[in-house]
Protein backbone atom coordinates (compact mmCIF):
# COMPACT_ATOMS: atom_id res chain seq x y z
CA UNK A 1 0.00 0.00 0.00
CA UNK A 2 1.36 3.36 -0.81
CA UNK A 3 0.18 7.00 0.36
CA UNK A 4 2.12 10.12 0.87
CA UNK A 5 3.27 11.41 4.29
CA UNK A 6 4.42 15.08 5.41
CA UNK A 7 6.88 15.43 7.42
CA UNK A 8 7.83 19.17 9.12
CA UNK A 9 11.42 19.71 9.99
CA UNK A 10 10.99 21.65 13.65
CA UNK A 11 14.16 23.80 13.05
CA UNK A 12 13.23 25.23 9.97
CA UNK A 13 9.18 24.55 9.79
CA UNK A 14 9.80 23.61 6.34
CA UNK A 15 7.09 20.25 5.50
CA UNK A 16 8.56 17.85 3.02
CA UNK A 17 6.90 15.22 1.21
CA UNK A 18 7.47 11.37 1.06
CA UNK A 19 5.65 8.53 -0.47
CA UNK A 20 5.21 5.85 1.84
CA UNK A 21 5.58 2.07 0.25
CA UNK A 22 4.39 -0.51 2.83
CA UNK A 23 5.14 -4.10 2.72
CA UNK A 24 5.77 -7.43 4.76
CA UNK A 25 9.05 -8.18 6.53
CA UNK A 26 8.99 -12.00 6.33
CA UNK A 27 12.45 -12.05 8.34
CA UNK A 28 11.57 -9.87 11.03
CA UNK A 29 7.57 -10.98 10.69
CA UNK A 30 6.44 -7.50 11.26
CA UNK A 31 5.02 -4.39 8.54
CA UNK A 32 7.84 -2.36 7.04
CA UNK A 33 7.63 0.65 5.08
CA UNK A 34 10.08 2.17 2.73
CA UNK A 35 9.98 5.98 1.84
CA UNK A 36 10.94 8.02 -1.27
CA UNK A 37 11.41 11.86 -0.99
CA UNK A 38 9.07 13.70 -3.57
CA UNK A 39 9.81 17.76 -2.58
CA UNK A 40 8.98 20.50 -0.60
CA UNK A 41 5.40 21.44 0.26
CA UNK A 42 4.39 25.06 -0.51
CA UNK A 43 2.66 26.27 2.77
CA UNK A 44 0.29 28.48 0.74
CA UNK A 45 -0.97 26.10 -2.11
CA UNK A 46 0.37 22.54 -0.31
CA UNK A 47 1.46 21.62 -3.73
CA UNK A 48 4.76 19.50 -3.31
CA UNK A 49 7.67 21.15 -5.21
CA UNK A 50 9.80 18.52 -6.44
CA UNK A 51 13.67 19.88 -5.37
CA UNK A 52 17.42 19.43 -6.73
CA UNK A 53 17.45 16.32 -4.20
CA UNK A 54 14.43 14.13 -6.13
CA UNK A 55 15.43 15.07 -9.33
CA UNK A 56 18.96 14.03 -8.80
CA UNK A 57 17.85 10.28 -8.15
CA UNK A 58 15.77 10.23 -11.20
CA UNK A 59 12.34 10.56 -9.37
CA UNK A 60 9.00 10.39 -11.63
CA UNK A 61 7.22 13.33 -11.22
CA UNK A 62 3.58 12.23 -10.25
CA UNK A 63 0.65 11.95 -13.00
CA UNK A 64 -1.18 14.94 -13.17
CA UNK A 65 -4.44 13.71 -12.33
CA UNK A 66 -2.26 12.40 -9.09
CA UNK A 67 -1.27 16.07 -8.33
CA UNK A 68 -5.28 17.27 -9.01
CA UNK A 69 -6.25 14.73 -6.41
CA UNK A 70 -4.13 15.81 -3.90
CA UNK A 71 -4.90 19.53 -4.43
CA UNK A 72 -8.03 18.91 -4.31
CA UNK A 73 -8.15 16.78 -1.20
CA UNK A 74 -6.03 19.54 0.67
CA UNK A 75 -8.46 21.69 -0.32
CA UNK A 76 -11.43 19.98 1.54
CA UNK A 77 -9.25 19.28 4.16
CA UNK A 78 -8.45 23.25 4.62
CA UNK A 79 -12.36 24.13 3.85
CA UNK A 80 -13.35 21.45 6.60
CA UNK A 81 -11.05 22.92 8.98
CA UNK A 82 -12.58 26.27 8.38
CA UNK A 83 -15.89 25.00 9.07
CA UNK A 84 -14.49 24.01 12.21
CA UNK A 85 -13.07 26.93 13.75
CA UNK A 86 -16.75 28.65 12.54
CA UNK A 87 -18.58 26.24 14.87
CA UNK A 88 -16.10 26.43 17.42
CA UNK A 89 -16.46 30.40 17.40
CA UNK A 90 -20.64 29.74 17.20
CA UNK A 91 -20.25 27.13 20.29
CA UNK A 92 -18.22 30.01 22.21
CA UNK A 93 -20.96 32.10 21.78
CA UNK A 94 -23.72 30.20 22.47
CA UNK A 95 -22.11 28.91 25.53
CA UNK A 96 -21.64 33.09 26.50
CA UNK A 97 -25.53 33.47 25.92
CA UNK A 98 -26.38 30.40 28.18
CA UNK A 99 -24.34 31.43 30.91
CA UNK A 100 -25.53 35.01 30.70
CA UNK A 101 -29.60 33.44 30.94
CA UNK A 102 -28.04 30.94 33.73
CA UNK A 103 -27.46 34.25 35.80
CA UNK A 104 -30.32 36.37 35.08
CA UNK A 105 -32.28 32.86 36.51
CA UNK A 106 -30.57 33.17 39.23
CA UNK A 107 -31.10 36.65 39.82
CA UNK A 108 -34.90 36.01 40.06
CA UNK A 109 -34.59 32.76 42.03
CA UNK A 110 -32.71 34.70 44.54
CA UNK A 111 -35.17 37.73 44.18
CA UNK A 112 -38.35 35.36 44.12
CA UNK A 113 -36.87 32.99 46.83
CA UNK A 114 -38.45 29.74 45.28
CA UNK A 115 -35.18 27.82 45.15
CA UNK A 116 -34.89 26.20 42.00
CA UNK A 117 -31.69 24.46 40.83
CA UNK A 118 -30.65 26.01 37.66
Amino acid sequence: MSCIVFQTDKRTGIKYAYESISYWDKEKGQPRSKRKYLGKVDPETGEIIPTDRSRKRGAKKADAGDDAAVIRLHEEIREKDQKIRELQAELKEERKRNDGLRNVLLKIHSITGDGLDV
